[in-house]
């Protein structure tokens, strides 16, 4: 797999540096996004962010972004890029660009080296590393915030994605502005107007051959399903499929904050609870406690939905045997009103 490089210049003129006069719709993409900080409430003056830069895209806007803005806000802005050396040459010339885009702007610039291979190039795996580094150079450097370039058609394919493959509020709601320290300032920018800002801006990025890809699902929905919908049923597909995953997000954090109100004893190895005060709980949140004791003991990953449908059917059984789910190294036992859920 392959990245291309996309030198975005015209007429053989010199890069723009932060000093020159943006364009119109340079200036009106950067008030959008300050729009889009002022509905989230992102950020305040004078914090700091650690920067994922891939060298793709989305990334380089959202850095030439942060840069112009912390002229206003002073901000203190850190480069931070993974090297997987996944696809040789390309994975190297990535970090390239990546450290001379810091260099661009005057920034320090902290590279990972993932030279170690990984038990898996999946993209959760890499996800899991990438985001592993990020919150460890947050915490040493003091900043407030990760600042990940997801953007409006990323939120549309992940919303879909999650519809095919079956999800309940938590996978629907699919990226959140902010989340804790991450912070997702382009989430309401398209894509084509992020490829439009770096070419008037004249900013070279990196283009990844596997987007193009179609074994993915990802892919399938961005180059397939995506354009068929716009076609033929609703032009502004991306738009409200994103808004829609963002209005999910905030019932799904909503329902977060609702208490449970019943007793829960924890230990190292699992949790013990009352069946008859766990039924109590409306299906919604009982569904969310599920998964609340299952992380934990699962490395902090979400559980399936599935896991979660076969535990929840153990508790409302009207038999009166034990119950017993066993999965991946963890068992659910039930008897009586006493709930058992433990590592083995």
């Amino acid at each position: 797999m392959k990245r291309s490089t996309k030198l975005l210049q015209s007429s053989g003129k010199k890069p723009l540096s932060r000093e020159e006069i943006l364009s119109p719709f340079a200036r009106s993409f950067i008030k959008r996004v300050q729009n889009t900080v002022k509905k989230f409430e992102l950020w305040q003056k004078r914090d700091s962010f650690v920067v994922g830069i891939s060298g793709g895209p989305d990334s380089l806007c959202l850095l030439d972004v942060l840069s112009r803005l912390s002229q206003k806000y002073a901000f203190k802005l850190y480069v931070a890029h993974v090297n997987y050396h996944l696809r040789g040459q390309a994975s190297d010339l990535d970090e390239a660009l990546t450290r001379a885009a810091a260099a661009r702007y005057g920034l320090p610039c902290f590279v990972f080296s993932q030279k170690k291979k990984l038990a898996s190039d999946a993209e959760e795996v890499l996800r899991d590393t990438r985001y592993a580094f990020f919150e460890s150079l947050r915490k040493k450097t003091g900043a407030q915030h990760i600042a990940i370039a997801h953007n409006q058609n990323d939120q549309a394919e992940t919303l879909l994605m999650r519809l095919l493959r079956g999800a309940g509020l938590s996978g629907l709601s699919a990226m959140r502005a902010k989340n804790e320290y991450i912070i997702r300032p382009l989430i309401e920018m398209s894509r084509a107007d992020i490829i439009r800002y770096l070419q008037e801006r004249s900013l070279a990025f990196r283009e990844d051959q596997s987007n193009t890809d179609q074994r993915y699902l990802r892919n399938r929905i961005r180059h397939q399903l995506i354009p068929f919908l716009e076609n033929q049923f609703q032009p502004r597909t991306v738009k409200l499929l994103a808004e829609t995953a963002l209005l999910l997000g905030e019932d799904y954090a909503l329902l977060q904050k609702q208490p449970a109100n019943f007793s829960v004893q924890r230990d190292v190895n699992g949790a013990k609870f009352s069946r008859a005060a766990f039924l109590e709980l409306p299906d919604a949140l009982l569904r969310r406690e599920l998964r609340a004791l299952l992380q934990p003991l699962l490395g902090g990953k979400n559980p399936s939905k599935n896991l979660i449908n076969e535990l929840a059917q153990a508790l409302k059984s009207q038999k009166n045997k034990t119950q017993t789910v066993t999965f991946k190294g963890l068992k659910f036992v039930r008897r009586g009103d006493t709930v058992r859920l433990f590592q083995f």
